[in-house]
């Protein structure tokens, strides 16, 4: 008595996995550089953002007419480091920055002085070892943000 048995051929044979995966891999090598890419440009917008962030807190800092008149021709500069990560605020020849009245102001704005320094030392995301935002005389100079990347 011959039994009929019948070979059950359902899956996929390992040719065929070890040809999907390959397949797989070329298009990840392929696609590596351009998420790279994708991801310097994430880190770079977001310091761009910081650094406008910090500006116009400066701005409506200086809306309040004591602390114009108390840094008018003085220079304002926030200073983001990366490592270690914090935030710093200095006013040319203003030995208490923070009971001057743009002190008082901009870490206001900012929710507190904590609140300052640790949302600006988190989101700065990367370049230099350092950002530096000064503001003279109605002027911004921006030192240490990466423009490598063209993100317009």
């Amino acid at each position: 008595m011959k039994k009929n048995t019948k070979k059950n051929n359902k899956g996929f044979s390992l040719v065929e996995l070890i040809v999907v995966v390959l397949i797989m891999a070329i298009i990840a090598v392929a696609l590596a550089p351009q998420v790279m890419k994708w991801v310097n440009n994430a880190r770079i917008a977001t310091d761009r953002q910081t650094v406008d962030s910090v500006k116009a807190n400066i701005q409506l800092a200086l809306a309040d007419e004591k602390a114009f008149s108390e840094t008018k021709g003085k220079k304002i500069t926030v200073t983001l480091k990366k490592s270690p990560a914090n935030a710093t605020l200095a006013i040319q020849d203003v030995t208490d920055v923070d009971g001057s009245s743009f002190g008082k102001q901009f870490y206001e704005i900012c929710g507190s002085k904590e609140g300052f320094e640790k949302t600006y030392a988190k989101t700065y995301a990367s370049g230099k070892s350092a950002i530096t935002i000064e503001y003279k005389d109605g002027a911004f100079t921006v030192d240490g943000l990466d423009t490598s990347a063209d993100l317009d």
